[in-house]
């Protein structure tokens, strides 16, 4: 009986209306995301080298912390622990999809979930990002990798208006 109660129990703090978003404003790149982005074509064909060329698309992101508090509880295991330092929306194009900013590794890690099968967070990608702070807000960028340290960045900026 003691060993279901504990199961439960764990159960209980893993679900998903646990998940809520901790602002830091000292964490760099929380406090620098939301917006949008175009590709910096030029730097991020260097970080990939020649074989393979960047492109010109935009990401942006937008925040909503609600979006925490729907992820469910089937992710538990991975976010049990982590501070949630940013939720809401990452797009490209006309598409969004809910996302998740927290540490990985010591990484600035996005969570982004995919619909699958009817479920808007059906299946889950992510990455790693760092945000290079300029002066001026505009003149920031954003270095967007994959999920794994051996794997090259692409260098994105405020797209101008």
């Amino acid at each position: 009986m003691k060993t279901v109660l504990l199961i439960l129990g764990v159960a209980a703090v893993l679900s998903a209306s646990d998940f809520s978003v901790e602002p830091d404003p000292d964490n760099v790149v929380a406090s620098r995301l939301v917006g949008e982005w175009v590709a910096h074509v030029g730097l991020s064909n260097r970080l990939w080298s020649s074989d393979k060329r960047a492109s010109t698309d935009t990401l942006v992101f937008r925040s909503d912390p609600s979006v925490a508090s729907q992820v469910p509880e089937q992710y538990g295991e991975f976010f049990g622990g982590k501070q949630v330092y940013q939720a809401g929306y990452m797009g490209s194009g006309e598409q969004e999809h809910p996302f998740l900013l927290i540490t990985f590794h010591g990484n600035p890690h996005v969570v982004v979930f995919r619909e699958r099968g009817g479920d808007p967070f059906g299946d889950a990608e992510s990455f790693n990002l760092f945000i290079a702070r300029a002066r001026n807000e505009s003149d920031d960028l954003l270095f967007v990798g994959g999920d794994f340290n051996n794997q090259p960045f692409k260098s994105y900026e405020h797209k101008g208006e």
